[in-house]
């Protein structure tokens, strides 16, 4: 997976180079870069056992176990949330 996203792009530029597609006036990379992203977050939301369970995990980490703080160590150590 991480290469799919360079053979795309060498793909894209060898098909500019051929003269399959014109040349991009612009950096197409932030486009596909937020488009991927956005893909992965409508995932995360809507359908989460969909994704790689390391991806599951940070995604959970970053939008759900993040938001609460309980003390100093959360930032230092991990921030895990605390069971009563």
């Amino acid at each position: 997976m991480y290469l799919l996203s360079r053979i795309l792009f060498a793909l894209s530029r060898l098909a500019v180079e051929k003269g399959f597609i014109p040349q991009p006036k612009k950096d197409p990379f932030p486009l596909f870069a937020t488009l991927v992203w956005g893909i992965v977050l409508w995932l995360f939301e809507y359908h989460p056992h969909t994704l790689q369970p390391s991806l599951q995990s940070s995604m959970n980490y970053l939008y759900h176990d993040s938001n609460t703080w309980h003390d100093i160590s959360d930032f230092l150590i991990y921030n895990k949330p605390k069971t009563n």
